[in-house]
């Protein structure tokens, strides 16, 4: 008991010692912005610092970037996202370069660092949505403890006849967790050299092609 005690204490010490990952590691001077400020005053927050992170929904490479759509989660202090089974939305991040969808597959646990663009209008399925959007300067892919299956029902921020709803709506969102390790690489960091164009707006399925991972591969 004594030490089944002492491990699981243990555990805690190193999870609140654990260091932000290199590749999303930003200036110490710079003000983090979160999603919710993003997205009530995109404006006002545009190019400013975010480092967002969450589960992969979707993946969409195109001739010369990877757009990859997130669900939302808050991180920890050493940026790892908490999944959990609420979310207060969606974002999209575009990465420069090819990420290979068979390795940023859906339902893997990814933190972003980089600059706030703005919000974009698009889809999820058939539901009119408005993406908060970052630009990438770096990410890292965590190694799987557990695999999340996204399964979306209604999100917000959403669009009605009045314009963009926030926070009028409450959330509605099943996610599934299922314990399924994986032996895939985590991603490391990108440098980012121009601004993709903006996808199609739609909620198409992910494309898979082949390639090589972008960033430095490393695991924790």
């Amino acid at each position: 008991m004594r030490i089944k005690f002492f491990a699981v204490l243990m555990a805690f010490l190193l999870a609140g010692c654990a260091a932000v990952p290199e590749s999303i590691k930003v200036d110490e001077q710079a003000q983090l912005i979160s999603y919710q400020e993003a997205f009530v005053s995109p404006q006002a927050n545009a190019d400013k610092t975010v480092r967002w992170g969450g589960v992969i929904a979707r993946v969409k490479n195109l001739p010369e970037a990877t757009m990859i759509e997130m669900v939302h989660y808050n991180l920890r202090s050493y940026g790892r996202p908490i999944v959990s089974n609420q979310s207060v939305g969606r974002f999209r991040v575009y990465v420069d370069g090819f990420l290979d969808p068979m390795v940023f597959e859906r339902g893997r646990v990814v933190t972003f660092a980089g600059s706030f663009v703005g919000v974009e209008e698009g889809t999820i399925g058939e539901h009119n949505y408005v993406f908060p959007t970052m630009k990438s300067a770096g990410y890292h892919l965590w190694k799987d403890i557990d695999q999340v299956e996204i399964s979306t029902i209604q999100f917000w921020p959403y669009q009605s006849h009045y314009g963009y709803g926030w926070p009028y709506r409450p959330v509605h969102q099943r996610v599934i967790i299922r314990n399924s390790p994986s032996n895939q690489p985590s991603g490391g960091s990108t440098s980012p050299t121009r601004q993709p164009t903006r996808p199609v707006a739609g909620d198409s399925s992910r494309q898979s092609s082949g390639g090589n991972v972008s960033g430095n591969q490393k695991e924790h």
